[in-house]
């Protein structure tokens, strides 16, 4: 009918294989752009990528618009927890490309997660979230997502740095005492009452 508004290519969303690894690599490009905390070599990410998923240690969902690949989910499958029982799909990394957002791409990739999930006999659904992604955890959050645990990580090498250098407070409360100490003993010597020590002509209960 004239004047209708053009109907907009639906989100469509399946699995990929390593024959899709260009596909992937070009999305993960902007991602990277996207997220400033992802700096592992992209020649590193496309070799374990395509390991991965030779091998079926990952899935991974391509979304698509019309022709255009629009975003993907990284999935793995493990409890939550290390010694929890309940497993299911963990999204390690969800992307939509920038200028195709607020189209349903996101939603497409949860949904068919939470498919597998259902599929699976699984009673939740985990996303990893980068630290300082607001716009990402606020979209989460509307959905229903809830911080569960947060993991930390260090470089071996400041790891190893602050361990050597031993527990801050310790180390202050030890200098504090040894100051003391070297007073005390200065007024000793001198014949002056140490800190703490009553004045001069204060009787002390005996």
């Amino acid at each position: 009918m004239e004047g209708d508004p053009v109907a907009r290519p639906a989100v469509e969303v399946r699995d990929a294989g390593a024959g899709d690894i260009d596909v992937l690599m070009g999305l993960y490009a902007s991602a990277r752009f996207d997220q400033g905390q992802l700096r592992t070599a992209t020649a590193t990410v496309r070799a374990r990528l395509l390991r991965a998923l030779e091998h079926g240690e990952v899935q991974v969902l391509l979304a698509s618009l019309g022709a255009q690949p629009a975003g993907y989910a990284l999935i793995t499958t493990s409890p939550l927890l290390p010694l929890g029982s309940s497993a299911g799909p963990s999204i390690e990394h969800l992307h939509v490309v920038p200028h195709l957002r607020r189209r349903g791409v996101g939603r497409a990739l949860l949904r068919r997660a939470m498919l597998l999930a259902q599929a699976d006999g699984a009673d939740q659904v985990a996303c990893t979230v980068l630290p300082g992604d607001r716009e990402y955890t606020r979209y989460l959050a509307r959905l229903g997502f809830a911080p569960v645990v947060v993991r930390r990580a260090v470089p071996l090498p400041v790891l190893r740095r602050r361990l050597a250098e031993g527990p801050p407070a310790l180390a202050h409360t030890t200098d504090v005492v040894a100051r003391r100490r070297s007073l005390r003993a200065r007024l000793a010597r001198a014949g002056a009452p140490g800190p703490g020590s009553p004045p001069a002509g204060v009787p002390t209960a005996s």
